[in-house]
């Protein structure tokens, strides 16, 4: 089965048919990331060697991004499929929005400006966005050093959330991630539900439908916050203040089966043109 790339792996291509553009109009920024990966030809610049040269930069192959991402969005499929998510996740990428979303996240991630507000200047919001950790390798490219993003009023209903983007953020009140689906990756790797909100505050917060399975949420605040469907199953919600909060959640400890999706043999869902 073929799987839909993620707006995350769609912006990385989109990246690669840039510089494509910018080394074949001679470009001497672009020949020297060239250079610097060296990833030189002699032959024309072309797309594979463009996405190569912006892997070395992430740090990593190709061949291990896109094996990856097929991961994930086979996740995604599983989770629908198997009706631990009500919705499916439907984010797409559009690049000029893609960019604006970008540049709100380096103002908060740099100067510790609540997101929603970041994105509120640039006229974007944050829904069925994929908040994916190569993403945040591509931040890390333009920042050395990330703060705690504040997520207080975001709007991001629908939007797909690894673990990265949500360790140790205390500020999410009166966000909106109604449907969004938090997840991990591990070293094996295999893609699984989790989320670290220690002592969070999501008081007033929209987390309708969301998938918490699995997250640490000692402490966390939920005071008013909208819970009707919220998955809280095997999450630990020890001291977690539920004043006020209104609709019935999902929760309680049991031994989950079937939850993680990991790689299948030598990965034969991989196209041959992307190693």
């Amino acid at each position: 089965m073929n799987f839909p790339d993620t707006p995350s792996l769609a912006a990385f291509k989109s990246d690669a048919t840039v510089l494509l553009h910018e080394l074949r109009s001679g470009s001497r920024s672009a020949l020297d990331r060239a250079i610097r990966a060296q990833l030189i030809s002699s032959g024309p610049a072309n797309r594979d060697i463009c996405l190569r040269i912006l892997a070395k930069e992430y740090g990593v192959t190709y061949k291990k991004i896109v094996a990856r991402d097929r991961m994930i969005s086979r996740y995604a499929a599983h989770c629908f499929s198997q009706g631990f998510w009500r919705q499916p996740y439907e984010g797409e990428f559009r690049r000029a929005r893609f960019l604006l979303q970008f540049e709100a996240l380096v103002e908060c991630l740099r100067d510790q400006v609540p997101l929603a507000i970041a994105a509120d200047k640039r006229g974007v919001d944050f829904s069925g966005f994929h908040f994916s950790s190569l993403l945040f390798s591509r931040i890390g490219l333009v920042l050395k050093r990330k703060k705690v993003p504040d997520f207080s009023y975001l709007q991001a209903p629908g939007s797909l959330v690894h673990y990265h983007w949500f360790q140790d953020v205390q500020k999410a009140s009166h966000s909106n991630f109604s449907n969004a689906k938090f997840y991990s990756i591990s070293a094996d790797p295999v893609v699984q539900p989790g989320a670290y909100g220690w002592e969070t505050d999501f008081s007033q917060a929209d987390l309708r439908g969301v998938d918490l399975r699995g997250a640490y949420l000692r402490g966390a605040c939920f005071l008013g916050a909208k819970l009707d469907g919220a998955d809280l199953r095997n999450a630990n919600i020890n001291q977690c203040i539920f004043t006020g909060a209104k609709g019935a959640f999902v929760s309680g400890e049991i031994l989950y089966h079937n939850w993680d999706v990991g790689p299948k043999g030598v990965i034969p869902w991989l196209p041959d043109d992307e190693v």
